[in-house]
Protein backbone atom coordinates (compact mmCIF):
# COMPACT_ATOMS: atom_id res chain seq x y z
CA UNK A 1 0.00 0.00 0.00
CA UNK A 2 1.35 3.56 -1.17
CA UNK A 3 1.60 6.45 0.68
CA UNK A 4 -1.28 8.30 -0.87
CA UNK A 5 -3.64 5.44 -0.26
CA UNK A 6 -2.89 5.73 3.01
CA UNK A 7 -3.16 9.38 3.43
CA UNK A 8 -7.04 8.82 1.83
CA UNK A 9 -7.85 5.86 3.85
CA UNK A 10 -7.11 7.22 7.02
CA UNK A 11 -9.04 10.65 5.90
CA UNK A 12 -12.00 8.80 4.57
CA UNK A 13 -12.61 5.61 6.51
CA UNK A 14 -12.23 7.27 10.23
CA UNK A 15 -15.01 9.74 9.20
CA UNK A 16 -17.76 7.46 7.68
CA UNK A 17 -17.28 5.06 10.46
CA UNK A 18 -17.70 7.27 13.12
CA UNK A 19 -20.41 9.28 10.90
CA UNK A 20 -22.56 5.64 11.05
CA UNK A 21 -21.62 4.70 14.45
CA UNK A 22 -23.45 8.26 15.85
CA UNK A 23 -26.32 8.04 13.34
CA UNK A 24 -27.33 4.44 14.35
CA UNK A 25 -26.69 5.65 18.18
CA UNK A 26 -29.11 8.51 17.63
CA UNK A 27 -31.44 6.21 15.96
CA UNK A 28 -31.40 3.86 18.69
CA UNK A 29 -30.97 5.98 21.55
CA UNK A 30 -34.13 3.56 23.40
CA UNK A 31 -31.32 0.83 23.22
CA UNK A 32 -27.67 2.68 23.56
CA UNK A 33 -27.99 5.47 26.36
CA UNK A 34 -25.39 8.49 25.83
CA UNK A 35 -23.34 7.81 28.26
CA UNK A 36 -22.69 4.19 26.49
CA UNK A 37 -23.00 5.77 23.51
CA UNK A 38 -20.09 8.33 24.07
CA UNK A 39 -17.95 5.43 26.10
CA UNK A 40 -18.56 3.61 22.54
CA UNK A 41 -17.55 6.30 20.24
CA UNK A 42 -13.94 6.50 22.52
CA UNK A 43 -13.89 2.85 22.34
CA UNK A 44 -14.38 2.79 18.14
CA UNK A 45 -12.38 5.79 17.65
CA UNK A 46 -9.56 3.84 19.83
CA UNK A 47 -9.74 1.21 17.51
CA UNK A 48 -9.45 2.55 14.34
CA UNK A 49 -6.61 5.08 15.48
CA UNK A 50 -4.77 1.45 16.21
CA UNK A 51 -5.49 -0.20 13.29
CA UNK A 52 -4.53 2.50 11.27
CA UNK A 53 -1.31 3.58 13.73
CA UNK A 54 -0.07 -0.07 12.61
CA UNK A 55 -0.36 0.16 9.24
CA UNK A 56 1.29 3.51 9.23
CA UNK A 57 4.45 2.65 11.09
CA UNK A 58 4.47 -0.66 8.95
CA UNK A 59 4.72 1.61 5.65
CA UNK A 60 7.45 3.34 7.71
CA UNK A 61 9.25 0.36 8.57
CA UNK A 62 8.90 -1.21 5.34
CA UNK A 63 10.31 2.34 3.90
CA UNK A 64 13.40 2.61 6.16
CA UNK A 65 14.27 -0.95 5.71
CA UNK A 66 14.08 -0.73 1.79
CA UNK A 67 16.44 2.83 2.48
CA UNK A 68 18.66 1.07 4.69
CA UNK A 69 19.13 -1.72 1.69
CA UNK A 70 19.66 0.81 -0.64
CA UNK A 71 22.22 2.49 1.40
CA UNK A 72 24.49 -0.59 1.90
CA UNK A 73 23.79 -1.11 -2.05
CA UNK A 74 25.49 2.21 -2.39
CA UNK A 75 28.25 1.59 -0.58
CA UNK A 76 29.24 -1.82 -1.45
CA UNK A 77 28.83 -0.27 -5.32
CA UNK A 78 31.12 3.04 -3.93
CA UNK A 79 33.72 -0.05 -2.22
CA UNK A 80 34.20 -1.65 -5.90
CA UNK A 81 34.41 1.64 -7.54
CA UNK A 82 37.76 2.42 -5.29
CA UNK A 83 38.66 -1.19 -5.41
CA UNK A 84 38.38 -1.18 -9.30
CA UNK A 85 40.47 2.18 -9.52
CA UNK A 86 42.97 0.75 -6.58
CA UNK A 87 43.68 -2.64 -9.34
CA UNK A 88 44.11 -0.33 -12.42
CA UNK A 89 46.59 2.39 -10.68
CA UNK A 90 48.67 -0.56 -9.42
CA UNK A 91 47.96 -4.65 -10.94
CA UNK A 92 46.72 -3.85 -14.35
CA UNK A 93 49.63 -1.29 -14.89
CA UNK A 94 52.48 -3.65 -13.48
CA UNK A 95 51.32 -6.51 -15.24
CA UNK A 96 51.37 -4.28 -18.52
CA UNK A 97 54.53 -3.64 -17.37
CA UNK A 98 55.80 -6.82 -16.99
CA UNK A 99 54.53 -7.79 -20.58
CA UNK A 100 56.48 -5.37 -22.24
CA UNK A 101 59.56 -6.40 -20.29
CA UNK A 102 59.37 -10.30 -21.16
CA UNK A 103 59.30 -9.28 -24.97
CA UNK A 104 62.36 -7.00 -24.39
CA UNK A 105 64.15 -10.00 -23.15
CA UNK A 106 62.65 -12.54 -25.90
CA UNK A 107 63.59 -9.73 -28.31
CA UNK A 108 67.39 -9.56 -26.29
CA UNK A 109 67.70 -13.21 -26.61
CA UNK A 110 66.51 -13.38 -30.27
CA UNK A 111 69.36 -10.87 -31.19
CA UNK A 112 71.83 -12.83 -28.77
CA UNK A 113 71.95 -9.48 -26.25
CA UNK A 114 72.20 -9.40 -22.63
CA UNK A 115 68.70 -9.35 -21.13
CA UNK A 116 69.81 -8.60 -17.52
CA UNK A 117 67.82 -5.04 -17.34
CA UNK A 118 64.91 -5.87 -18.04
CA UNK A 119 65.04 -8.83 -15.91
CA UNK A 120 66.04 -6.61 -13.14
CA UNK A 121 62.97 -4.45 -13.69
CA UNK A 122 60.81 -7.25 -14.22
CA UNK A 123 61.73 -8.69 -11.07
CA UNK A 124 60.95 -5.70 -9.61
CA UNK A 125 57.78 -4.94 -11.16
CA UNK A 126 56.73 -8.45 -9.90
CA UNK A 127 57.81 -7.66 -5.93
CA UNK A 128 55.77 -4.30 -6.33
CA UNK A 129 52.44 -6.32 -7.92
CA UNK A 130 53.19 -8.67 -4.64
CA UNK A 131 53.43 -5.99 -2.38
CA UNK A 132 50.36 -3.96 -3.92
CA UNK A 133 48.20 -7.19 -4.03
CA UNK A 134 48.75 -8.14 -0.02
CA UNK A 135 48.32 -4.44 0.57
CA UNK A 136 44.46 -4.89 -0.94
CA UNK A 137 44.45 -7.89 0.61
CA UNK A 138 44.75 -6.71 3.66
CA UNK A 139 42.64 -3.51 3.25
CA UNK A 140 39.68 -5.81 2.40
CA UNK A 141 40.15 -8.06 5.44
CA UNK A 142 40.58 -4.85 7.84
CA UNK A 143 36.56 -3.63 6.88
CA UNK A 144 35.10 -7.20 5.68
CA UNK A 145 35.96 -8.66 9.40
CA UNK A 146 33.77 -7.00 11.31
CA UNK A 147 30.90 -4.59 9.92
CA UNK A 148 31.18 -2.90 13.44
CA UNK A 149 34.92 -2.02 13.58
CA UNK A 150 37.15 -0.90 15.97
CA UNK A 151 38.06 2.55 14.00
CA UNK A 152 41.55 2.76 16.46
CA UNK A 153 42.63 -0.22 16.25
CA UNK A 154 41.85 -0.95 12.85
CA UNK A 155 44.17 2.29 11.76
CA UNK A 156 46.94 0.82 14.34
CA UNK A 157 46.56 -2.84 12.37
CA UNK A 158 46.92 -0.67 9.28
CA UNK A 159 49.81 1.25 10.05
CA UNK A 160 51.89 -1.43 11.10
CA UNK A 161 51.01 -3.34 8.15
CA UNK A 162 52.26 -0.45 6.14
CA UNK A 163 55.24 0.76 7.73
CA UNK A 164 56.29 -2.75 7.57
CA UNK A 165 55.64 -3.29 3.44
CA UNK A 166 56.45 0.39 3.26
CA UNK A 167 59.36 0.91 5.14
CA UNK A 168 58.22 4.23 5.76
CA UNK A 169 59.01 5.32 9.12
CA UNK A 170 54.94 6.13 10.92
CA UNK A 171 54.10 7.69 14.33
CA UNK A 172 50.66 7.74 15.36
CA UNK A 173 49.52 10.42 18.12
CA UNK A 174 46.12 9.51 20.21
CA UNK A 175 44.47 12.26 21.76
CA UNK A 176 40.72 10.75 22.07
CA UNK A 177 39.14 7.75 23.46
CA UNK A 178 39.18 3.88 22.33
CA UNK A 179 35.43 4.64 22.06
CA UNK A 180 35.01 6.65 18.84
CA UNK A 181 31.29 8.18 18.99
CA UNK A 182 30.50 7.73 15.66
CA UNK A 183 27.90 5.06 14.04
CA UNK A 184 29.42 1.68 12.41
CA UNK A 185 28.84 3.30 8.73
CA UNK A 186 30.74 6.56 10.08
CA UNK A 187 33.46 4.34 11.63
CA UNK A 188 33.75 2.58 8.19
CA UNK A 189 33.38 5.53 6.04
CA UNK A 190 36.44 7.30 8.13
CA UNK A 191 38.55 3.90 8.02
CA UNK A 192 37.74 4.20 4.27
CA UNK A 193 39.50 7.83 3.81
CA UNK A 194 41.87 7.09 6.14
CA UNK A 195 43.06 4.02 4.07
CA UNK A 196 42.67 6.19 0.82
CA UNK A 197 44.95 8.87 2.02
CA UNK A 198 47.70 6.70 2.98
CA UNK A 199 47.31 4.31 -0.32
CA UNK A 200 47.96 7.59 -2.35
CA UNK A 201 50.71 8.81 0.03
CA UNK A 202 52.29 5.02 -0.74
CA UNK A 203 51.91 5.92 -4.78
CA UNK A 204 52.99 9.71 -4.90
CA UNK A 205 54.71 11.08 -2.14
CA UNK A 206 57.92 8.82 -2.40
CA UNK A 207 57.69 9.61 1.54
CA UNK A 208 60.14 8.29 4.27
CA UNK A 209 57.73 9.51 7.41
CA UNK A 210 54.41 9.84 8.02
CA UNK A 211 52.99 11.01 10.94
CA UNK A 212 49.05 10.26 11.96
CA UNK A 213 47.26 12.00 14.18
CA UNK A 214 43.69 10.96 16.23
CA UNK A 215 42.35 13.50 18.25
CA UNK A 216 38.58 14.27 19.73
CA UNK A 217 36.57 17.04 21.94
CA UNK A 218 33.38 17.68 22.58
CA UNK A 219 32.89 19.44 19.44
CA UNK A 220 34.69 17.20 16.82
CA UNK A 221 36.70 14.26 15.72
CA UNK A 222 40.34 15.23 13.60
CA UNK A 223 41.96 13.07 11.57
CA UNK A 224 45.22 14.64 10.72
CA UNK A 225 47.92 12.62 8.30
CA UNK A 226 51.37 14.49 7.48
CA UNK A 227 54.41 13.04 5.14
CA UNK A 228 57.39 14.54 4.40
CA UNK A 229 57.51 13.50 0.62
CA UNK A 230 58.23 15.27 -2.57
CA UNK A 231 54.68 17.07 -1.87
CA UNK A 232 51.85 17.88 -4.36
CA UNK A 233 53.18 20.95 -7.34
CA UNK A 234 49.00 20.93 -7.43
CA UNK A 235 47.31 20.53 -4.06
CA UNK A 236 44.83 22.78 -6.58
CA UNK A 237 45.14 20.90 -9.56
CA UNK A 238 44.17 17.57 -7.92
CA UNK A 239 40.61 19.53 -6.90
CA UNK A 240 40.67 21.18 -10.30
CA UNK A 241 40.94 17.96 -12.48
CA UNK A 242 38.43 16.06 -10.10
CA UNK A 243 41.04 12.75 -10.39
CA UNK A 244 39.42 9.68 -9.93
CA UNK A 245 40.70 8.81 -6.72
CA UNK A 246 39.57 12.47 -5.23
CA UNK A 247 36.40 12.12 -6.45
CA UNK A 248 35.86 9.07 -4.45
CA UNK A 249 37.66 10.16 -1.05
CA UNK A 250 35.42 13.42 -1.42
CA UNK A 251 32.17 11.02 -1.97
CA UNK A 252 33.08 9.31 1.32
CA UNK A 253 33.74 12.71 2.97
CA UNK A 254 30.10 14.11 2.34
CA UNK A 255 28.69 10.64 2.63
CA UNK A 256 29.59 11.60 6.72
CA UNK A 257 29.17 14.98 6.85
CA UNK A 258 32.80 15.77 7.03
CA UNK A 259 35.23 18.25 6.12
CA UNK A 260 38.44 18.05 4.47
CA UNK A 261 41.60 20.35 3.84
CA UNK A 262 44.60 19.88 2.22
CA UNK A 263 47.73 21.71 1.96
CA UNK A 264 51.12 20.85 0.54
CA UNK A 265 54.13 22.18 -0.31
CA UNK A 266 56.66 21.11 -2.92
CA UNK A 267 59.60 19.34 -1.33
CA UNK A 268 58.10 19.46 1.87
CA UNK A 269 55.48 16.98 2.04
CA UNK A 270 51.58 17.45 2.18
CA UNK A 271 48.88 17.75 5.31
CA UNK A 272 45.74 16.35 5.01
CA UNK A 273 43.08 17.06 7.90
CA UNK A 274 39.82 15.80 8.14
CA UNK A 275 37.22 16.92 10.47
CA UNK A 276 34.06 15.62 11.58
CA UNK A 277 31.41 16.96 14.19
CA UNK A 278 31.25 14.88 17.19
CA UNK A 279 27.62 13.49 18.29
CA UNK A 280 28.37 14.61 22.33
Amino acid sequence: MNITRMKWIAAIVPAICIGLFEFARHEFLDVISMDWGNVLVAALTGVIFIVFSHGIFALMENLYGKLQQEKQETAVLQERYRIARNLHDSIAQSLFFMNVKIMEIETACKNRQEPWAAINDLREAIRFADTELRQHIFALQTVAADENIDLIAAMQDHLRQYETQTGTKVNLALACDNEISFTPYERKKLFHIFQELLFNIRKHAAATQVNVSLSENDEAFTLTIADNGKGFVAAENLRQKKSFGYKILEQDIQSIGADLRLTSIPGTGTTVTVTKNSKR
